[in-house]
């Protein structure tokens, strides 16, 4: 016997994924079209027995599944079982007479606005339903845990589907004007420097004895090359990831991730990791 019965339009199967993969990642046993169908067996048979052993029927709700006859069917037999109606809105479409009828009543998860904490409310209410004694710990949970949502390991490589993911400080993303200024300024600031030493080098070289005016002019070329080289690597690399990780942590772009199975690198928003 599973938790969860899950229901979704083969269009939105990616979403579904993702919110199977969260709530197995949670201790919710799931069952889910085609993966948990016997070799040899089908949807007609085994569709029916899984929705009548499952204890909450989560709806992948959408356009897409108001338009499919199987998630309509689906529907209609867990209302019959009187099963717990969950339905996930992956947008905020209008419900159609047949949905609105089988619907009434039930709460529903509004992914669209914020999944994050879709995600969250929909793992505590199925606990609340499969687990009632540990409601209350759910509702409740130690502060120390709010700083860590439970799901936030259920980001998947898109190329391997592995779990195992390593966060990168890379660059994403186009800077803003002022960006680009802090990351310039150590340049600035380095070759600033720069002509300060080679004053103080001048200086001390008229007590060494006097030189020949190229190896002079030389001396003060490469100076001035090597600090503005210098600067350039150090100053501006150091300032720009600063900016990077301050943009990462704000989520103003997305974050970079690496598959520590395959080593494919991919990005997802901030509120799927945080």
């Amino acid at each position: 016997m599973h938790d969860v019965f899950i229901s979704y339009s083969t269009k939105d199967q990616n979403q579904a994924e993702t919110v199977r993969s969260v709530l197995e990642n949670n201790g919710i046993s799931c069952w889910m079209a085609p993966r948990d169908i016997p070799t040899g067996s089908n949807y007609t048979k085994e569709i029916p027995i899984a929705i009548r052993d499952c204890q909450v029927f989560v709806l992948i709700l959408s356009q897409n599944s108001q338009n499919s006859h199987w998630v309509l069917k689906e529907l209609d037999s867990a209302v019959n079982h009187a099963k717990v109606i969950l339905p996930f809105m992956l947008e905020n479409c209008q419900l159609n007479e047949e949905f609105n009828f089988l619907l009434t009543g039930a709460q529903r998860y509004e992914a669209y606005k914020k999944k994050s904490d879709s995600l969250e409310a929909l793992i505590t209410r199925i606990r609340a339903i499969t687990n009632p004694q540990t409601e209350s710990s759910v509702q409740n949970p130690p502060p120390q845990q709010e700083k860590s949502p439970v799901y936030h390991r259920s980001v998947r490589c898109p190329a391997c589907n592995s779990a195992n993911w390593e966060e990168l400080p890379k660059k994403t993303g186009k800077y803003t004007v002022g960006e680009k200024a802090v990351g310039i300024l150590p340049l600035v600031l380095g070759v600033v420097f720069m002509f300060a030493g080679v004053f103080i080098m001048a200086v001390v070289t008229t007590f060494m004895g006097s030189l020949k005016d190229s190896v002079f002019f030389s001396i003060m070329s490469f100076g001035m090359i090597g600090g503005a080289v210098f600067g350039f690597i150090f100053g501006n690399t150091k300032a720009r990831n600063r900016i990077r990780r301050q943009r990462i942590r704000n989520g103003i772009v997305p974050h970079p991730l690496r598959c520590k199975a395959c080593q494919k690198e991919f990005l997802v928003k901030r509120d799927q990791i945080v």
